[in-house]
């Protein structure tokens, strides 16, 4: 079975999804994104983003929807909000990463806002690896159940971006266990391997 099948058979129920793939094949996402994605219209959006401008992020989503979202946001740090913002994003500050309680609070915002939209919500985190650098395992794992817990409440589908190789096994198996589903890039094939659980 290829790949677009399974991620169309498998993660119909799985409302969110761990992306292991290395910092350095981040332009791959696409690739991801639109097959857990698929063709949903409309699409309502919230990135949850510190490791590139909101407009590169709006942007790159732009392409994988092949077009503009319904609507969109992302939460990031003032540092990473230097350039104009597209029409059609808005943009939402926290003090760095480790503020899990101000993006928790924001992310909260958009989602009870969306709820009775006839439309697809995708909420995107980028980058685990990152926050790892600014909060606990436990404190990120507190925070993802809640999310989690939340987007299944709500039908949504949730992508959350790790790098495998910036952090132990140990870490990467308890992150895994939040999840609906873990999509790992293997280097070698130079493809896709759907794990669900």
């Amino acid at each position: 079975m290829e790949l677009t099948e399974r991620v169309t058979q498998e993660t119909r129920d799985a409302t969110s999804v761990l992306v292991l793939r290395p910092q350095l094949q981040a332009g791959s996402d696409s690739t991801c994104k639109r097959l857990l994605v698929g063709d949903s219209r409309p699409v309502h959006l919230l990135g949850i983003c510190f490791s590139t401008s909101p407009t590169q992020w709006y942007d790159q989503w732009e392409q994988v929807l092949g077009g503009p979202p319904a609507d969109a946001a992302v939460i990031t740090t003032p540092d990473s909000f230097v350039d104009d913002k597209p029409d059609g994003l808005v943009v939402e500050t926290v003090g760095n990463p480790s503020d899990v309680t101000g993006i928790g609070m924001q992310a909260t915002k958009y989602l009870n806002s969306w709820e009775e939209d006839d439309a697809t919500v995708v909420v995107a985190l980028d980058s685990l690896t990152l926050m790892l650098q600014y909060v606990s395992l436990e404190t990120l794992y507190r925070f993802l159940h809640v999310l989690t817990r939340r987007l299944d409440v709500l039908g949504a589908t949730g992508l959350f971006f790790l790098d495998p190789s910036a952090q132990d096994q140990k870490t990467v198996n308890t992150l895994k266990t939040l999840f609906h589903g873990v999509l790992s890039y293997e280097e070698q094939a130079d493809d896709w391997q759907l794990r669900t659980q």
